[in-house]
Order: C-alpha cells, then sequence, then structure tokens
C-alpha cells in the first residue's frame, strides 16, 4: 500500500511510503505471563474454532482470504478467494459449515456459508443490505446477526435479527434496536449484545424473552464473546485490559494488560478471540513501512 507521494526536485522519481501488511498470531500464556505465537505466528487474524477444538479457521492477512486448518496447522485450505474480502467466520456447532461476511468494493457485507470441506460459498440474503457479525445457535438451526446502519446519527437499522436457516425467514429480536455483535449463549439459553457507544453488555434471555443489562464498562467492550463452560463473558477494553464477568454478576474482573502489545488494526478494529482453554488469541501487528523511490518517465 502507498502513500504520502512528494516528487523529486528534478522530477524524474517520485518518493512514496510504502506499507507491508502482515500480522502474526499470538497466545496469551498464563503460565509465563507472555504473548506466545500461535499457528506458529502466521500472518492472519478472526480465529474461529470448531465446537471440537481440533479445527480452526480464519483470515490471512493482507489478502482477506479465508482458510481453514487443523489447530496443528495441517491440512490447510483455502475457502474464498479475492477480490472477496472475509471476516468473522464462525464455525456451525457440527463443525461441517462455516459462516463468515464478505464484501467487494461498492458492495454490502453479506452473510455466506461454506462447507468445511471447501466449495462454492452460498450467500444466504439475497436484499442489498449490510448483514454483520453472525454467530449459529447450538442446535445449527438459526444464526442471529446484525444489521449495519450506514446513515448518519441514527440506529433505527442497527439491530439484531434471527435466520431460519431452513426457511430462510428472519425476525428481528424485539427490544434489539441499537445493539450489535450478537454471541449465542453455548447452551442456547442467551444471546449478548453490546450497545452502540461500546459501554453496555446487553443479555437476552429465551425464556422469559426479555433483555436485561448485563454489565457496563465506561473502559470500552471490544470483541467479547462466551467462555466455552457459559459462565463467562470475556472481553477487552480500550486501555487496554483483558477482563471477563461472571453470568449472574454485573462486576468485572481483570485477566491481564496487553499495554505491551502492538496489535493489527484490521477491517473491524483490534480484533481477539478465545481457544478452546478459554486463552485470549491476538494478533500483533508485524507491519514494515519503507521509503520508494519510483522512476517517473512521463510522456
Amino acid at each position: 500500500m502507498y502513500s504520502n507521494p512528494l516528487p523529486s526536485l528534478d522530477g524524474k522519481k517520485v518518493f512514496v511510503v510504502a506499507l507491508q501488511q502482515r500480522a502474526e498470531l499470538v497466545r496469551y500464556d498464563r503460565a509465563s505471563k507472555q504473548f506466545v505465537p500461535f499457528l506458529e505466528g502466521i500472518s492472519a487474524s478472526d480465529v474461529a474454532f470448531s465446537r471440537d477444538g481440533k479445527w480452526v479457521t480464519y483470515t490471512t492477512i493482507p489478502d482477506n482470504t479465508l482458510w481453514r486448518s487443523r489447530v496443528d496447522g495441517s491440512e490447510r485450505l483455502q475457502l474464498s478467494q479475492s477480490p472477496w474480502v472475509a471476516t468473522l467466520p464462525s464455525w456451525s456447532p457440527d463443525g461441517s459449515q462455516i459462516a463468515y461476511i464478505a464484501y467487494q468494493a461498492g458492495k454490502p457485507w453479506k452473510i455466506f456459508v461454506i462447507s468445511a470441506q471447501g466449495g462454492s460459498p452460498e450467500e444466504l440474503l439475497p436484499q442489498d443490505t449490510d448483514e454483520v457479525d453472525v454467530s449459529w445457535s447450538p442446535d445449527g438451526k438459526r444464526l442471529a446477526f446484525g444489521r449495519l446502519s450506514r446513515a448518519a446519527a441514527t440506529n433505527d437499522k442497527n439491530d439484531i435479527e434471527l435466520l431460519d436457516l431452513n426457511t430462510r425467514q428472519k425476525t428481528i429480536l424485539p427490544g434489539s434496536q441499537g445493539f450489535f455483535s450478537p454471541r449465542w449463549s453455548p447452551d442456547g439459553r442467551y444471546i449478548s449484545a453490546v450497545t452502540l457507544d461500546s459501554k453496555h453488555v446487553m443479555l437476552y434471555d429465551f425464556q422469559t424473552q426479555a433483555w436485561s443489562e448485563w454489565l457496563t464498562d465506561n473502559d470500552g467492550i471490544n470483541y467479547g464473546g462466551w467462555s466455552w463452560d457459559d459462565r463467562y463473558f470475556v472481553y477487552d477494553t480500550l486501555t487496554p485490559t483483558s477482563r471477563r464477568v461472571k453470568l449472574g454478576e454485573h462486576h468485572p474482573e481483570d485477566l491481564f494488560t496487553m499495554a505491551g502489545l502492538r496489535r493489527y488494526l484490521g477491517v473491524w478494529g483490534f480484533w481477539s478471540g478465545m481457544a478452546p482453554d478459554d486463552s485470549r488469541i491476538f494478533a500483533r501487528d508485524a507491519s514494515t513501512q519503507e521509503i520508494y523511490a519510483l522512476d517517473v518517465e512521463l510522456p
């Protein structure tokens, strides 16, 4: 990626700043309190694990294509192709499919589902509207996703919707206007979501069919999700600190700081995820910048 062009005084060259984007996957090791390479530190982001913990899917940097492999990095398979920008994948509960969102320049973000064995991705909703942040129901029959409002100073199109994969019928989750980032709890009882100011975690209970406020954190809530045992909501703040809050409680606890980690700024900000052992995974920024002198030949 080139930027900041400056012509030379003799007009024969153009000096530019050249950015080579690269990320490095790292995992926070609680024993050593260090960030250690994950998947050998490949240049990737947006990592998601299959429910059995044997497979991962991720987006490579800088080409933003979707891949899957075993957790040891073997049996790698490319699932999406350029010019599609693929992000935020999510495994179906049985591990047979992967849902993700993707877009091409000038087009909206759309939900796609593809077999974990590869093939052609299927676009789930034909409407010319943005769909983001998909999450599977534990029975694999529905998807929760968010809407992205492109209108300034309005929340009317930011809500949480549910899609029935058999009928392709979608419904708005009542009371979800102004919420985003839905995350279905592993037991299926709850959906968590975050308010647009990224300061409140809301909890929808399918038994009571009502929302309640679970957590307020004025330091900001970034890339939150459920722990694998259903007991906690784990997230990052902008301070930056990793925190968690227990289901039924409202005050978070600090887990560790990320102050020494230079994080990669991706399509949706500073990504983080969670491994099956509940350890946190991040994308370290390993990008480089250099100055190039380009020869100019004008007619």
